[in-house]
Order: C-alpha cells, then structure tokens, then sequence
C-alpha cells in the first residue's frame, strides 16, 4: 500500500508521518492486498485565527470500484489522524462486507422452494 501524504499550509512533523503510516497499516492491514493507494491531506482551515482549525482528508483508491473519502475536522491534529483512520478503516470493511455478501433469498424464494 502506498501512502501519500501532502500538508498544506500546515508543518508536518515527523511524528504526525509516523502516526500515519501506523493507523493506516493498522486500520487497513487485513485489506491492504485491495488497496492501490492511500492520499492523506493535512491542512490548517482558519490558519492562526485559531478554533476548530484542522482538516484530515483520507482519500482510498482501491484495485476496483470507486476511491472512498473520509473527512474529519478538529483541533489535536494527532487525535484528528486517529479518527479518521479509524472511520476509513470501518467504511472500508462495510464496503467490502457488502460487496462479498452472498445475497439473500427473496420471501417467495424461501417460500416456495425449488425443487
């Protein structure tokens, strides 16, 4: 899995990369083999007016299907990765639940079973 990640107008230091990376491969391990790459985007909203002021966009792009996006807003930028590793890493088991879930049988299927 490959990781991009790209601060804007936010000084990212070493320990914030190393966060990510470590979510990330703990989040995402067990489907890691259907991820082509992950694009972390890091960047400070109101600059120094101060408030709710940071923003982490997780962008997921799988070996098929569509890319999924997780965005959260906070002010602890290290408890703001966290979250939001954690929210793609539930999306993207409920993603892949549904789509390896054999279907159900219709009311009338279970009704009136072939014979």
């Amino acid at each position: 899995m490959q990781i991009d990640i790209r601060p804007s107008n936010l000084a990212l230091q070493p320990e914030h990369a190393e966060r990510i990376a470590r979510r990330a491969s703990f989040a995402l391990s067990r489907l890691s083999s259907r991820i082509r790459r992950l694009e972390v985007r890091l960047a400070d909203v109101n600059g120094p007016r101060g408030g709710i002021d940071k923003r982490c966009r997780v962008l997921l792009h799988l070996d098929r299907g569509d890319p999924m996006l997780v965005e959260e807003k906070g002010s602890d930028l290290l408890a703001l990765i966290d979250r939001t590793m954690d929210r793609m890493g539930r999306a993207l088991r409920k993603r892949v639940s549904l789509v390896t879930q054999p279907r159900r049988a219709s009311r009338v299927e279970r009704q009136f079973p072939a014979v």
